[in-house]
């Protein structure tokens, strides 16, 4: 054999080793998340148990910074980088849904070959109702678990001061008054501005957002003086506005807050330091009755078709019963899935379910899903930004006018 064919040979052999190779390569999928300590761990062990189940695909965990982490979700896809998916609520889902920026995963739930129809069958009709209740019908969000706000309560302080749990906004307000007077702190705060407002809305009999006229139903009286009175009890010093950190558990543990609304999933960071705490429902309202249940799950960026599919695997994989029950667990939360409810997994997980999980558990009767359209991630941050306003003086009319103006915008775009 001559030199020349030699190489030539070499050449062609490098050649198809490179060809095989990429031929071989799985196509790299990625989830971007905000979660720490149990929660961050059980996602990584997921996607390594996935990606070693198979070959064509492999799941990549990145953790991100909690500031901001939506907006920058967005730009980044926006911009045609960043994730192939993330674990949030179907509002945020709406946003991406005009530009084509999010899978209609419905295509692949009730494909013959590669769906999981069974499993998203099994969902309450309440919560299939909000997978595709978007403009468009299609399927943009599947949950995972269902959490919600309840009460986190220094229970040494309460039995100090013959206190019981609030029932009512008025008995919190009351409670919160004789904890300053008393202590010198603030009775209560709540993680998500966002949600005690949309709740305080809902409550009034207000309403939220008129999806067939493009604007908000809460530029009410009643829902004005609700504003009111956060600003009211924030100024006196009986409501907390900011934590020290990303949430109020830390302010909580070191007795810096006597109570604060949060989800059931912030239990494993509850560490009283000198007190012992106590769990108790969220208000339901005297007017209307209504629950903020929180059905978080998996959002999937439209990126290239194989990318697409590789993603939905993954999600498949995810709410499988088995893996869904050990989700369920590293989150302190619920399962909505039947078909996970039914498996051994989460049985035994039930049978020692957590006061917090109870007290979600409670209000559920009463649970309702908001509208997840265009617009909807902005009416949530203009409701926030309203009530930080009457916390720093703003009337609530000025703060309401401000908010109505934003949201009805963001829905009309």
């Amino acid at each position: 054999i001559t030199m020349r064919k030699l190489v030539a040979l070499m050449a062609a052999a490098v050649m198809l080793v490179a060809f095989c190779a990429g031929a071989s390569a799985a196509t790299q999928v990625t989830i971007w998340h905000t979660f720490t300590d149990a929660q961050q761990t059980a996602l990584e062990k997921f996607a390594a148990d996935f990606n070693a189940s198979q070959s064509d695909y492999e799941v990549v965990v990145e953790s991100q910074a909690y500031s901001g982490f939506l907006d920058n979700v967005y730009n980044a896809v926006a911009n045609g980088v960043g994730p192939n998916m993330i674990i949030n609520y179907a509002s945020t889902a709406a946003d991406y849904v005009k530009d084509g920026l999010v899978v209609d995963l419905s295509k692949y739930v009730f494909d013959d070959e590669i769906g999981m129809a069974d499993i998203y069958n099994s969902l309450p009709d309440s919560i299939k109702a909000e997978t595709v209740g978007f403009s468009d019908g299609g399927m943009y969000a599947l949950p995972a678990v269902t959490t919600g706000p309840i009460f986190f309560i220094n229970k040494t302080i309460y039995d100090e001061l013959g206190l019981t749990a609030p029932t009512t906004w008025e008995e919190l307000a009351e409670n919160s008054k004789k904890i300053y007077e008393a202590k010198g702190i603030a009775g209560f705060a709540a993680d998500s501005l966002t949600d005690m407002m949309q709740a305080l809305m809902m409550q009034s009999g207000a309403g939220y957002i008129d999806v067939e006229n493009k604007c908000v139903l809460f530029d009410t009286d009643e829902a004005k003086a609700w504003l009111k009175w956060f600003g009211d009890n924030v100024e006196a010093g009986y409501f907390a506005l900011n934590p020290t950190g990303d949430y109020w558990s830390n302010d909580f543990n070191a007795g810096l807050v006597a109570s604060y609304l949060g989800s059931c999933a912030g239990v494993p960071y509850i560490k009283p330091d000198g007190f012992e705490y106590t769990v108790a429902p969220m208000v339901r309202g005297d007017k209307t009755e209504w629950y903020p249940a929180w059905d978080r799950g998996a959002i999937v960026f439209n990126k290239s078709k194989e990318e697409n599919k590789g993603m939905y695997l993954f999600v498949k994989y995810f709410l499988s019963p088995e893996v869904n029950a050990e989700w369920a667990q590293a989150m302190n939360a619920l399962s909505p899935y039947g078909t996970t409810q039914a498996s051994e997994a989460y049985s035994t997980f039930a049978e020692s379910m957590d006061p917090s999980l109870i007290a979600v558990q409670a209000d559920l009767d009463v649970a309702g899903a908001l509208p997840t359209v265009t617009g909807s991630y902005a009416v949530r941050n203009a409701l926030k930004d309203a009530a930080i306003a009457v916390a720093g003086g703003v009337s609530a009319e000025d703060a309401m006018a401000e908010c109505v103006a934003t949201s009805n915008a963001a829905l009309q775009e």
